[in-house]
């Protein structure tokens, strides 16, 4: 994993997608198109060099690695507000 490709914004798409279960809905509550909720979800699966959610036709859940992530950027979101 290279940490220095990890971004605030990239986490913040994360943790939407996470809370809304499909990119429509997360971009819905970011003011973005899913298209560019995709894309930065994408960068960030990229750059942690896994996979993070399981995806379907009717949207997205975090898998394993999505999972055991989850909490420390919910840990860090907590401390940045």
């Amino acid at each position: 994993m290279n940490i220095n490709r990890l971004s605030w914004d990239d986490l913040r798409v994360f943790l939407a997608v996470a809370r809304a279960g499909s990119f429509s809905n997360a971009g819905r509550s970011l003011g973005m198109d899913h298209a560019t909720v995709g894309r930065r979800v994408s960068a960030l699966e990229f750059a942690m060099e896994t996979p993070l959610f399981e995806r379907d036709r009717h949207g997205c859940r975090l898998n394993a690695h999505g999972r055991m992530i989850l909490a420390h950027v919910e840990a860090i979101e907590a401390n940045l507000l």
